[in-house]
């Protein structure tokens, strides 16, 4: 992890305001992780704070690069600096997995989703940065929020964790406005594969979402749909 984090550093020297910028998001995810998601945890379970977690770090910060980029003033001007934060925090949630000293407010044992959701937010942000930043900012958008507010209907409607219809059109009823406002038509049939995919249980969604969600913004852009 050191070692791909000084080389996204090497090959995209960030400006001091992106390091300052992006010490401070990563004060805020670690606040969330060990700080604001327990109380969550408490009031609900540790699958509502999972999700908790990915609507308020990964979420929030494909957001605030979303917007900020529409707005012609990026507080990032490469990926340097928000991948290799994510990539931190994928190699520090794995690590307590690898010592068997999960955080019980929302990891699971044998379950590595979380860590999954780190490594795809900064691979697809690092793939697309400089190709398609706002299909980018999509993909991990249905990941963080769609698939995010799947896990939650599907908490309370089932009780348990699993996946189910009610899941399914929760995130197309998340899905579908986002890739309409991000991307048109195209963002729109991204947000019906990124629901159908989300449902193929032999890989975990994590992986699926933002990767099948990428490929089709870029395909269909290849084709003419905005």
């Amino acid at each position: 992890m050191a070692i791909t984090d000084a080389a996204l550093i090497v090959l995209w020297p960030p400006l001091t305001s992106e390091l300052v910028v992006g010490a401070l998001l990563a004060a805020w995810v670690l606040f969330i992780v060990y700080v604001g998601s327990k109380p969550v945890a408490r009031r609900w379970n540790k699958y509502v704070s999972r999700k908790f977690i990915h609507f308020t770090t990964g979420g929030m910060v494909s957001v605030l690069i979303y917007l900020t980029w529409l707005a012609g003033k990026p507080v990032f001007k490469t990926p340097s600096v928000p991948a290799a934060a994510a990539f931190a925090l994928a190699f520090l949630t794995l690590a307590h997995h690898l010592e068997e000293r999960e955080m019980d407010w929302f990891q699971v044992k044998e379950n590595l989703g979380e860590v999954w959701f780190c490594v795809m937010w900064g691979l697809v942000f690092l793939a697309l940065w400089y190709v398609d930043l706002a299909a980018a900012a999509l993909a991990t958008m249905f990941m963080a929020f769609g698939d995010g507010v799947t896990g939650i209907v599907r908490n309370f409607v089932y009780r348990r964790w699993t996946k189910g219809l009610w899941g399914s059109v929760a995130m197309l009823l998340v899905s579908l406005p986002l890739g309409i406002l991000l991307k048109g038509v195209a963002g729109a049939v991204a947000a019906v594969v990124a629901t159908v995919i989300e449902l193929w249980p032999a890989v975990d969604d994590n992986i699926t979402v933002p990767a099948v969600s990428a490929a089709s913004l870029l395909l269909l852009g290849q084709l003419g749909l905005s």
